[in-house]
């Protein structure tokens, strides 16, 4: 349920408002949209109401939206999610960069596997021995040129939800010299919620979030913080020709020149527009 199309979000976003800016309604059985809406859980099948932002993205993308806001509106003010922030609240120290960009790693960044349960085609960069279990990993296709163009332009921290004695092993091959990524972070900075980790931006006290752009494959993980999030396709090891790296150094690109980055992710994955259209 956290695998967002992203591509075909951002397309759907642009087409939702050349429609309203434009009144042109895509009748259904254009020939030109089939197949697009064919992988957003049959949405293609019905566009003569498109008004419906609805209609326009993969129902589990919705019901997702949802339960993160009432997630949210749950927990978010409560005193003890308050003191929870306090208690792992952090300072990242000087700026290195304008902004920050927090990458989360699993499905991301990599793939990982147990021994004996990778896919048929999963193609292991390296392996290590975690709790007396070997685990096998896939880099994403391009993840050293991305990481080394991205550490250009912003202070990177990695965020992840699995526990140091696993990460560590893999961000060390990652970057070995510890030249790009700012600080790790684990599961102990999580915000644990339910039976949800999530990867609230309000423990970094020294940056502001106009200047933080999160990304991962799950968008339960910034949950608190649609506005900041980028969601990426998850990435399993076996995909054939991947790209996303190569979509996301693109958008951050773009996005850095944003005065608040949270409107260049807003323009681009309209997360938060989707949410309060089909609330409203």
């Amino acid at each position: 349920m956290g695998n967002v199309y992203k591509s075909q979000l951002r397309q759907l976003a642009k087409k939702l408002e050349k429609k309203k800016e434009s009144g042109i309604v895509i009748e259904e059985g254009d020939s030109d949209d089939s197949d697009e809406f064919d992988d957003l859980g049959g949405t293609s099948k019905n566009m003569s109401d498109e008004t419906d932002p609805s209609k326009l993205i993969d129902l589990e993308l919705v019901k997702l939206l949802k339960f993160c806001d009432d997630l949210k509106n749950k927990y978010k003010e409560t005193d003890e999610h308050q003191e929870e922030v306090m208690m792992k609240s952090l300072e990242l120290g000087k700026k290195t960069k304008e902004k920050t960009l927090i990458l989360d790693m699993d499905e991301t960044l990599i793939a990982a596997k147990f021994e004996g349960k990778q896919q048929k085609n999963f193609k292991t960069s390296f392996s290590f021995d975690f709790q007396k279990t070997q685990i096998h990993v896939c880099l994403r296709p391009y993840l050293a040129d991305a990481l080394e163009k991205l550490a250009q332009i912003y202070e990177i921290v990695v965020f992840t939800a699995g526990v140091q004695e696993y990460a560590d092993p893999i961000l060390d091959r990652i970057d070995p010299d510890k030249t790009i990524f700012k600080r790790r972070l684990y599961r102990d900075t999580c915000i644990k919620t339910e039976q949800f980790f999530i990867k609230d931006l309000d423990v970094f006290m020294d940056r502001e979030k106009k200047d933080m752009i999160i990304v991962d494959n799950s968008i339960l993980s910034f949950a608190f913080d649609l506005a900041s999030g980028v969601p990426i396709n998850s990435f399993m090891g076996d995909e054939e020709d991947d790209k996303d790296l190569l979509y996301l150094i693109s958008f951050l690109e773009e996005a850095f020149y944003q005065s608040d980055v949270r409107v260049a992710c807003e323009e681009s994955f309209k997360l938060q527009y989707f949410l309060s259209t089909v609330q409203g």
